[in-house]
C-alpha cells in the first residue's frame, strides 16, 4: 500500500479529525512521498537523528508522536531545512499522532503504560483540553520505591520519586503531564506517575499528599509507537523498527 492508503487508516484507527489537539501538532500526514510502504520507522520524536535512523534502515516512512512542525509556520532553513529536505531526498515520508496517540484506548502512550505496571480496574482519567487521556486503578499494593524501580528496570530510564509509602491506587498521564497532580490528589489516589515535571510540582505532590513518580517524558511516551507498529504488521504486513534515541528527559 501507498502511504496514502496508510494515512487514511491511521486517520480512522486514531480518530484523528475528532480529537483537539496544539495547533501546530498537525497530527496526520505531515509529509508524503511516493512509492510502496514495505518499512516503517517509529520513534517518539522527530529529529534529524531519527530521519538519519530511518535513512539507514531502509524505512519508507516514519510515524512518530512529536511531529515536525512544532514550531508553527517558519521559513525553510538551518536546521529545519536539513529535516525537510533530508526527508525529500530520501523519498520518507512521515505521519504525526500527538494527543490522539496519547489517550488511544487500546495502542496509545497512556495503555501502553498501564499494561506496563499492571494497571487494572482502568477508568478514564486526568483530563486535558477537556477530555481525559490517562488512566487511574489499582495495582498489587508495593512501596513507592518498589514501583519505581519497576518502572526504571522495564523503560531503561532513571525515575524521580517524590514522597514515600504504600501504594495501591494510581494515576497515570505520559509525557509532561505534571500539572495533574493535584487532579490525583483530589480523587484520592496514592500515586500519580508522569514522564517530567517543573520545581514547583515537588511541593504540590509532598503538601497534597500524593505520591509522584516521574518515568522520563521519552520513556513513558515509547509504547505507542510501538503498539501502532506491531498493529500494522498484523494488519498489513509491512515490517517496523523502532529508531530508539532517548533523551534522558
Amino acid at each position: 500500500m501507498d502511504i496514502l492508503q496508510l494515512s487514511h487508516y491511521l486517520d480512522n484507527l486514531l480518530d484523528i479529525p475528532s480529537i483537539d489537539d496544539a495547533p501546530n501538532a498537525l497530527n496526520g500526514l505531515q509529509v508524503q512521498n511516493t512509492g510502496e510502504i514495505k518499512k516503517i520507522g517509529l520513534a517518539v520524536d522527530l529529529c534529524q537523528a531519527t530521519i538519519e535512523l530511518a535513512i539507514e534502515k531502509n524505512c519508507q516512512m516514519m510515524f512518530v508522536h512529536h511531529g515536525i512542525f512544532w514550531g508553527g509556520l517558519q521559513p525553510l532553513r538551518g536546521s529545519f531545512y536539513e529535516k525537510i529536505s533530508s526527508m525529500i531526498n530520501a523519498n520518507l515520508g512521515l505521519y504525526s499522532a500527538h494527543i490522539p496517540l496519547d489517550l488511544h484506548p487500546v495502542f496509545g502512550n497512556n495503555r501502553a503504560l498501564a499494561d506496563l505496571i499492571g494497571l487494572n480496574n482502568l477508568e478514564p482519567f486526568g483530563e486535558y483540553g477537556g477530555i481525559k487521556i490517562g488512566f487511574k486503578g489499582t495495582i498489587v499494593k508495593k512501596s513507592a520505591e518498589g514501583l519505581a524501580q519497576e518502572l526504571a528496570e522495564k523503560l531503561g530510564s532513571s525515575v524521580k520519586v517524590i514522597g514515600e509509602g504504600e501504594i495501591e491506587t494510581v494515576g497515570l498521564v505520559t509525557g509532561g503531564a505534571a500539572d495533574i497532580i493535584q487532579q490525583a490528589s483530589r480523587e484520592g489516589l496514592d500515586a500519580y506517575i508522569t514522564g517530567e515535571g517543573a520545581n514547583h510540582h515537588y511541593h504540590e505532590a509532598i503538601e497534597n499528599h500524593c505520591i509522584m513518580i516521574f518515568a522520563g517524558h521519552y520513556a513513558t511516551e515509547t509504547g505507542g509507537v510501538k503498539s501502532v507498529g506491531g498493529h500494522l504488521e498484523q494488519k498489513f504486513g509491512v515490517t517496523t523498527e523502532f529508531l530508539d534515541y532517548p533523551t534522558g528527559l
